[in-house]
């Protein structure tokens, strides 16, 4: 069945101040051109460099997304580019005076909103399937993921464990369509356990975070400000991480994903095999 590819219809932007950094950045979202992809453009940079969204450009970063491309970056990729996933388009160009994305509330939700204020269009040309021939898997001694072929859409289940804490364990699966992820992931917000709080600020990290825009946690799970959004919000806010990352493979992968105790070095890695076999299965131009 010959799916249309997608982009916006209309220019949006925002300004808000990044998590980690600390700084004020504003950002537009662009329609772009059929088979142009996801690509960032570092406006307040001279020559205003494209940085593609692609795992070539990926750089290890504690705790985040982080892609280079010669001395531009772009760092927080997860949340927009899960929003761009979750939302399933395949082109978009989006502009940002800043090295860091906006934190918002610390969840996908304002840039969900955005798109959609924006206007989903169907562009006339056709996506390619991106379909898996086999079980692709990765793990490790904490966490393991795998994706499975499915004949068409995307699912995931996840499973949160912390086997050191009192946090009871939660688990969340989705199939994932434009309604489901704007009403029951695009809200879930990013979190950090108050035991960590002072290292990552030591490490240079949470220079802009709040008890706005993180949920802070005890070992338990109790917050130590507010209220959650769902019971299960940090297993969903991990899904909305990993969709993040898996739109680096671009638009259109029809896969079950089955994650335990993951985080981005996980998905990275399930990425990269995932790339070999995809490329393999791809129909001859």
């Amino acid at each position: 069945m010959r799916q249309e590819q997608r982009s916006i219809q209309n220019p949006t932007e925002f300004t808000g101040v990044g998590v980690n950094l600390g700084r004020t950045v504003t950002l537009r979202l662009l329609p772009a051109p059929p088979d142009s992809g996801v690509v960032f453009v570092r406006a307040d940079l001279p020559g205003a460099p494209r940085i593609p969204a692609s795992p070539d450009l990926v750089v290890p970063k504690l705790r985040r997304t982080v892609l280079r491309k010669g001395d531009a970056e772009v760092q927080m990729t997860e949340h927009i580019l899960a929003a761009v996933h979750g939302l399933d388009l395949d082109n978009l160009t989006v502009e940002l005076r800043g090295p860091e994305f906006p934190a918002c509330d610390g969840s996908a939700r304002a840039f969900t909103d955005l798109l959609l204020k924006a206007g989903i269009v169907e562009q006339d040309q056709a996506r390619l399937p991106r379909t898996l021939p086999e079980p692709v898997s990765v793990s490790d001694e904490a966490s393991t993921i795998t994706a499975l072929p499915a004949a068409e859409g995307l699912s995931v289940a996840y499973t949160l464990e912390y086997p050191h804490l009192s946090l009871p364990g939660q688990h969340f699966s989705i199939n994932v369509t434009p309604e489901s992820f704007a009403r029951d992931l695009a809200p879930a917000r990013t979190f950090v356990f108050q035991r960590e709080a002072p290292a990552l600020l030591a490490s240079g990290l949470g220079r802009g975070a709040s008890l706005e825009n993180t949920l802070v946690l005890r070992d338990d799970g109790s917050l130590i400000y507010g209220r959650l959004r769902f019971p299960d919000e940090l297993a969903r806010h991990k899904v909305v991480d990993l969709l993040g990352d898996l739109r680096l493979l671009g638009a259109g992968l029809a896969a079950r994903i089955v994650a335990v105790r993951s985080g981005h070095a996980q998905n990275l890695q399930l990425i990269e095999q995932l790339r070999r076999v995809l490329v393999d299965a791809s129909p001859t131009p």
